[in-house]
């Protein structure tokens, strides 16, 4: 997991000087086998989300994300999956307004999606499939993650084999 994380922040940097990849959850520090809430499967060290990278009106916002946590932001787009009673996928309509208006930025997320899906060490990749329409990153390893999980459009999980 570190050597493809550095690696890909090594490539983004490269290909866009002054790049920030930052790491979001990668699993929660105190209990083998239990994850940091909501997530189902960051409990054994092969799955990492990663922040989007994001810009404003002035550019590209090195090592910014939009919200103080990286994630709960969510990207506009159509919802994959009907209302159900019990479900991961919240949207937090009511804290969208407390975010800055910062905008994905699409060029080092799509380069981000496309670097880790090129790369045999990665397994899959989740992104909502609006991002994955929106971003024309249709590879194989990129899934739709399903309707009892929390949602993609905040971030970037991949997890390595």
């Amino acid at each position: 997991m570190r050597d493809v994380t550095t690696d890909l922040s090594t490539h983004i940097a490269t290909r866009f000087p002054g790049t920030v990849t930052l790491g979001l959850d990668g699993n929660f520090p105190f209990f083998d086998g239990f994850p940091l809430l909501p997530h189902l499967s960051h409990d054994d060290g092969n799955k990492l989300d990663l922040a989007f990278y994001y810009s404003d009106e002035n550019g590209y916002l090195p090592g910014k994300t939009a919200s103080p946590i990286g994630y709960f932001d969510f990207e506009d787009g159509f919802e994959s999956c009907p209302q159900k009673q019990w479900s991961m996928r919240w949207n937090f309509s009511w804290l969208q307004s407390f975010w800055p208006d910062y905008q994905l930025e699409r060029q080092r997320t799509k380069a981000a999606v496309t670097w880790l899906a090129s790369d045999p060490r990665v397994e899959k990749i989740f992104l909502e499939p609006h991002l994955r329409e929106s971003l024309d990153v249709r590879f194989g390893k990129v899934r739709f993650q399903g309707c009892f999980a929390a949602r993609h459009d905040d971030h970037i999980h991949f997890q390595v084999h």
